[in-house]
């Protein structure tokens, strides 16, 4: 980490050496600032990227595995909240900072009032307004109505497959909540931050369900190990088994964005089938490459090392089978976060006790020890690979090219300069022949790259099209086969009718639809739709490549030919190698044009009317008057018209359910080609298109504007050309600064790759 933060400053110090040489040519009179623009959009887009580096590690696992642990111990610190609960879901991003900071991210009102106005429907004790898009929880009249509905619940309504119904609890802790974080909610964003005195409140709004409702982000500024660098993001995710299946949902939103991931796995249960299940979504997903394992060692759950050393290896081989050769670390994050804690004197007496008591067990600790060990420079070094590919090969790559190219920009003014006017006169006649030859040159270049998008766009549209297709394609087809398949009866739910009524079974058998709906999206589609966003992005890539190659020839073919043409000139340009040309890398390009994927945590939305269209069902089988008689006598015919209306309500719960399903694809489907696709064909096309140009920016730009310096040459002639010359020294020493920044970038890639 420290070659690479020495090799990082390397390159920002060589860029502001090209950044001052700009600007020191741009102060002379006559000058083209043609190509000198071009270099310092170059320069501050080199600067944005290592600045603004982030390397996004998530940590994900089930509930309980210990995740917060973890990050709490690689942080060395009770900073993360630990047990959190699963009604909310928030990725908590913790980032290395020179000072403790807290940054809560609330939900607007009208984000709180559509949440609660889903959770709503059909919700079995609430009738008329509060049904339907017009809660408004800023009503006192909605919360004390609301607040009356939820106390008369019964058991049967409050419990769902054995647990807290999900939405009656979400509605609860709104409720719980709303006077806390009243001042602290707007209709805008707001977020609150929390400094060093202050920090660890953020405790309180994560660790109490009523408040943790109203987050819709956090992140954490800590300060870190000196090893972990600067511009690290590490995610501590939500329970990957929690059972809110849109909680998985942003799991993945995160994992879409994060370089590599640490899973972490209780020693206490192994690798449980809810792991098994995680880990083949985030197979489906093409991220199980860059993947750690991190067995968290409860020291009181074994007896000795050897019994431990059992389960690691049981779960080496179980994990084998999914992958080869699994990263496995086996260590305690509990045991390292008590050390941590006791050297600050900030550890709780009875956890004292533990620690003193897991001493004992030297072996265990010894080991425990050195796996840590392990595991922190794994992680470290994956850290600073990541950032050398991502981030400093390509970027000094980049500086190289243009320092070369302001040279020799800069030695062909010099050597016009110091020619007679008749010698000038003849250079412009050849050099312009050049320039037309080039003109044709990048005119062709423009042309195949602007075919090319547009080629290409109309195939990514074509693709899109068939993949979201309602009628054909597998993915919106398999939902609604999923809906139509999911087996629901009317006798199943004879009890409820009895015991609950109507309204409310109906209400338990559409949360049971929807939640099944939002599992299979998540666990089935999800991964089919991030597997297609891959093939996408390669097809891209793959174009950008074929228009590199042979371009990029054309382009050294161009040059070879003004390089001749300025040797007649007695212009002296430095032969080069050629270097072909490479397409830019995707996650760079992303960066810069600020491209993501449209989020998947978007949520199916579901109208109010399904419980007006329900009622009016019974109707047809029974009077409103009938069915209050039903609740009070519960006779057989009436209990057979209820079930009868049941059925046909579920029918259309699943209709409305269908053209949801379409509508949400059908805005997705959009958002994805236009949003994302397209915007990203022609980023990843400007940029080729300024890595080709560039390498021809140096001649093309330097008569443009010739006349203006030519007429400032009878005047200031012996000045210019002593600037000349100063630039073309500090220009040579920008180059020896990247020479020796790519032997000492060689040197790292043989010492994190292995290799030459």
């Amino acid at each position: 980490m420290e070659t690479y933060n020495h090799l990082k400053n390397k390159i920002l110090d060589i860029n502001e050496d090209l950044r001052l040489i700009i600007r020191k040519a741009g102060s002379i009179d006559g000058l083209s600032n043609h190509p000198l623009e071009a270099w310092k959009a170059i320069t501050d887009s080199i600067h944005r990227q290592l600045a603004e580096e982030m390397i996004r590690v998530a940590v994900v696992g089930s509930i309980k595995s210990g995740k917060s642990t973890l990050v709490n111990a690689l942080f060395r610190g009770e900073y993360v909240k630990r047990g959190a609960g699963v009604v909310t879901s928030i990725v908590t991003k913790v980032r290395p900072g020179k000072s403790l900071r807290a940054e809560l991210e609330f939900k607007t009102w009208d984000e709180i009032n559509a949440e609660i106005s889903q959770a709503l429907i059909l919700f079995s004790a609430t009738n008329g307004d509060a049904d339907g898009g017009s809660f408004d929880i800023n009503r006192e009249k909605d919360r004390n109505k609301l607040q009356e509905s939820l106390s008369g619940l019964n058991t049967e309504q409050l419990i769902s497959n054995d647990t807290r119904d999900p939405n009656s609890l979400l509605l609860m802790e709104y409720l719980r909540g709303y006077d806390r974080v009243e001042h602290l909610v707007s209709f805008e964003p707001n977020t609150q931050v929390l400094k060093e005195g202050e920090f660890n409140r953020q405790k309180d709004f994560v660790g109490d369900e009523s408040l943790a409702v109203y987050l819709k982000d956090v992140r954490l500024s800590l300060i870190a190990p000196e090893e972990f660098g600067e511009n690290v993001e590490i995610a501590d995710c939500q329970g990957s088994d929690s059972p809110n299946p849109l909680h998985l949902v942003m799991i993945q939103d995160y994992l879409v964005q994060a370089h590599f991931i640490i899973y972490v796995l209780s020693s206490r249960t192994g690798l449980r089938q809810a792991d098994i299940k995680f880990l083949n979504i985030i197979k489906k997903m093409g991220l199980l490459k860059n993947i750690f394992f991190v067995l968290n060692c409860d020291f009181s759950e074994h007896e000795d090392l050897e019994g431990l050393m059992g389960l690691v290896k049981r779960g080496r081989d179980e994990l084998g089978m999914m992958l080869p050769d699994p990263e496995v670390f086996a260590f305690s994050g509990l045991y390292n976060l008590f050390r941590y804690l006791e050297k600050d004197g900030a550890l709780a007496r009875k956890d004292l006790l533990r620690l003193e008591q897991w001493r004992e067990e030297a072996d265990m600790t010894v080991s425990s020890d050195q796996e840590t060990d392990r595991f922190v420079k794994s992680v470290v070094g994956k850290i600073s690979a990541d950032r050398l590919h991502l981030l400093l090969e390509t970027n000094l790559e980049r500086i190289s090219a243009m320092a070369s190219g302001m040279g020799d920009w800069i030695q062909i003014n010099h050597d016009l300069l110091s020619k007679d006017a008749d010698e000038v006169q003849a250079a412009f006649g050849e050099m312009a022949k050049r320039r037309e030859a080039s003109d044709q040159v990048t005119g062709v270049i423009k042309d195949t790259l602007d075919g090319s998008t547009r080629k290409l766009k109309r195939d990514l549209g074509d693709d899109v099209e068939r993949f979201f297709d309602l009628k054909y394609g597998e993915t919106v087809q398999g939902i609604i086969q999923f809906v139509d398949s999911y087996s629901v009866s009317a006798r199943d739910y004879e009890k409820d009718l009895e015991t609950s009524g109507f309204l409310s079974t109906l209400y338990r058998i559409f949360q049971a639809l929807r939640e099944a709906t939002n599992r299979y999206i998540a666990e089935s589609i999800n991964p089919k739709l991030l597997d297609f966003v891959h093939l996408e992005e390669e097809k891209i890539k793959g174009v950008a490549d074929q228009v590199s190659g042979p371009y990029g020839l054309m382009i050294q073919d161009a040059l070879d030919q003004y390089q001749r043409t300025a040797e007649k000139l007695g212009i002296k340009i430095e032969q080069r190698p050629f270097r072909p040309v490479k397409s830019s890398d995707l996650g760079m390009v992303k960066g810069d044009a600020s491209l993501s994927i449209p989020p998947l945590v978007t949520t199916l939305r579901y109208s109010g009317r399904i419980k007006t269209e329900a009622i009016l069902r019974l109707g047809i089988y029974n009077t409103l008057r009938a069915m209050r008689k039903l609740l009070r006598k519960r006779t057989g015919g009436e209990l057979e018209s209820a079930m009868r209306s049941l059925d046909d309500s579920v029918r259309q719960i699943k209709e409305q359910l269908r053209e949801s399903i379409a509508a949400h694809f059908l805005d997705y489907k959009e958002n994805l080609k236009y949003q994302y696709f397209f915007k990203l064909v022609d980023a990843v096309s400007d940029s080729l298109y300024e890595a080709l140009v560039d390498r021809m920016r140096a001649f093309t730009g330097s008569l443009s504007d010739m006349s203006g310096l030519m007429e400032n040459q009878h005047t200031a002639g012996d000045q210019m050309i002593t600037e000349f010359v100063s630039l073309k020294k500090l220009v040579g020493a920008a180059l020896d600064k990247v020479k020796e920044a790519e032997r000492l970038l060689e040197g790292e890639s043989v010492s994190l790759y292995g290799k030459s």
